[in-house]
């Protein structure tokens, strides 16, 4: 790419800041990184060419080595990332880990109120089986009663209707007949 690139405009950025299109000067009293870079492009080209003056500039960073990131400031970044990265996920544990206890915790209360509603519940429905079974063995025994109460209509009856039955023969034999 040739330098200084062709159309060249005021400096973006640096306000007040011109590069003359002939002279390739700025008009400002402390130069641009810009306007820098065009003086060195142009000593350059005086001493080795336009050609290699271009490949060189080309290899200078844009705006400055102050903007350019060595390995180690990388690194150092990485580091500082991967530490942040460790402290969030410890927070995010312990954050996790108190949630978890607090939902333990209401489980195991709503537990304890489900257990004690079922045996209350288990409690009243064995007192009604409780209930029914005695009225159950209460029918049972009526039933038994009326059954001894049968036999003994029963047998009450079979001995009148002898007794009867002996009564008319003794009267048949009394009288004759």
């Amino acid at each position: 790419m040739p330098w200084p690139p062709q159309n060249c405009l005021p400096i973006i950025g640096q306000p007040g800041t011109h590069v003359d299109m002939d002279t390739h000067e700025t008009t400002e009293s402390t130069p641009s990184p810009d306007a820098k870079r065009l003086r060195l492009h142009r000593s350059l080209e005086k001493v080795i060419g336009v050609d290699v003056a271009d490949e060189l500039i080309d290899f200078l960073p844009p705006s400055g080595w102050g903007d350019l990131v060595r390995k180690s400031d990388l690194e150092a970044t990485e580091r500082r990332l991967d530490s942040k990265i460790d402290a969030l996920g410890a927070r995010l544990d312990a954050k996790i880990d108190a949630l978890g206890a607090r939902l333990d915790t209401k489980i195991d209360a709503l537990s304890q109120r489900v257990d004690a509603q079922i045996d209350a519940l288990g409690a009243r429905l064995d007192a009604r089986i409780d209930a029914l079974s005695q009225r159950v063995e209460s029918l049972q025994e009526e039933v038994r009663r009326l059954g001894n109460l049968r036999s003994t209509i029963i047998v009450t009856g079979l001995s009148l209707f002898v007794g009867l039955g002996s009564l008319m023969v003794a009267m048949f034999e009394v009288t004759g007949r």
